[in-house]
C-alpha cells in the first residue's frame, strides 16, 4: 500500500497545467442569463418510494392527475427527481397545494429557489392535513392543535375563525420522514 501512496504523490508533483488549460472561460454581457424568474413556474419531484418508477408513466399520470389549464412540461431529472415547468401561476399553485399519488406513493413536490440546483431541494418529507374529530369545543385551540400535531410529526399550522376556534376540524402537520 506504501508504494501505491508514493507513486500517487509522485504523480501529483508531476502533475501541472499548460498556460492554455490555466487560462479561465471569460462570459461576455450578453451571453449571462439573468433570468431570476425562470424558476417561478417551475416544481421539481420526486415519489416517495424504494423502487424506481417508469418515468414515461409518472409524466403521463402527473399531466393528467394535475390537468393543467395552460399545460405544462415535464423533464426527468437524475436520481428519481423530476421537474415540472408550468406555463401559468395558477397551475403551479394548484400543483403545489393539492396532495398527489402515484401508484400509491406520495408524490413530494416543492418550488425552487433563485439560483437553486433542483437536485439539492430537500424532498424527504411532506406537509399532511390531519383531521381532528370529537374534541370538545374548550379543547379546539392553538396549544391543543400544537401538540396533537407535534405528536405526529411537526405542527405547522391550523385553520382557526376569528374567535381563535377551529374554523375546520383539521390541522396541518408537516415533515412526514422518507423512508429512503
Amino acid at each position: 500500500m506504501e508504494g501505491l501512496e508514493k507513486e500517487l504523490e509522485k504523480f501529483k508533483r508531476s502533475f501541472h497545467l499548460t498556460e492554455a488549460e490555466d487560462k479561465g472561460v471569460v462570459i461576455a454581457d450578453g451571453q449571462w442569463n439573468n433570468d431570476t424568474d425562470s424558476h417561478a413556474l417551475c416544481l421539481v419531484g420526486r415519489v416517495l418510494m424504494s423502487k424506481t418508477c417508469k418515468f414515461e408513466a409518472l409524466s403521463t399520470s402527473i399531466k393528467s392527475m394535475i390537468n393543467p389549464v395552460r399545460g405544462m412540461h415535464c423533464q426527468q431529472l437524475t436520481g428519481g427527481h423530476f421537474l415540472l415547468r408550468f406555463y401559468h401561476t395558477l397551475d403551479k399553485d394548484r400543483a403545489l397545494k393539492s396532495p398527489w399519488c402515484f401508484d400509491r406513493n406520495i408524490v413530494i413536490l416543492s418550488m425552487i429557489q433563485v439560483h437553486e440546483n433542483p437536485m439539492h431541494v430537500d424532498l424527504d418529507w411532506c406537509d399532511f392535513h390531519v383531521h381532528v374529530h370529537d374534541l370538545p369545543l374548550s379543547k379546539m385551540n392553538l396549544g391543543i392543535a400544537t401538540s396533537i400535531g407535534n405528536r405526529l410529526g411537526r405542527f405547522k399550522d391550523m385553520d382557526m375563525d376569528d374567535l381563535g376556534c377551529w374554523g375546520a376540524t383539521y390541522v396541518s402537520v408537516g415533515r412526514c420522514e422518507s423512508p429512503a
